[in-house]
C-alpha cells in the first residue's frame, strides 16, 4: 500500500512539474523563433515579417500562442520591429502572455517579453 502511494505522488510530482516548466519551455521556443525573424526583417518590409512571423507561430508551435492577445488592463501583446534602414539592423520585441495551469485549474498569469536584435550579413567567411 505504501508503494502504491509512493508511486502516485510520483507522478503527481512530476506531472506538476510538467505544469510548471511547460510555459518556460514555450519562451524557449518563442525566443529562437523571434531571434529567426529579427535576422529575417533585416531584408524584408515590416508588414511581410509579421505577417512571416505569424506563419511561423502557426507552424512550429501549433498555434499555441496568441500574438495579439490582451490582457485584462489593456496590455497589448504583439511583434514591434524597429528597422533602421541605415545600418540595416533591427530590434524585434515580442510581448506575449500565457498562463500556468495545474489540473485545467489556472495557478498563474505570466507576460514575456522577448528583445532580440539582428544586422544584415551579406557575406559569411
Amino acid at each position: 500500500m505504501a508503494k502504491a502511494i509512493q508511486a502516485v505522488l510520483a507522478v503527481l510530482v512530476i506531472y506538476v512539474g510538467w505544469c510548471v516548466a511547460q510555459p518556460y519551455i514555450l519562451k524557449y521556443k518563442v525566443t529562437k523563433a523571434v531571434e529567426n525573424i529579427a535576422q529575417y526583417a533585416t531584408i524584408h518590409t515590416e508588414e511581410e515579417t509579421v505577417r512571416e512571423f505569424d506563419n511561423r507561430v502557426k507552424q512550429d508551435l501549433g498555434g499555441r500562442l496568441d500574438t495579439t492577445r490582451t490582457m485584462k488592463d489593456g496590455t497589448r501583446g504583439g511583434l514591434k520591429i524597429d528597422k533602421d534602414d541605415d545600418t540595416k539592423q533591427v530590434k524585434a520585441t515580442f510581448v506575449y502572455f500565457d498562463e500556468m495551469k495545474i489540473f485545467g485549474q489556472k495557478v498563474k498569469d505570466l507576460e514575456f517579453k522577448i528583445y532580440k536584435e539582428a544586422a544584415h550579413v551579406d557575406k559569411m567567411f
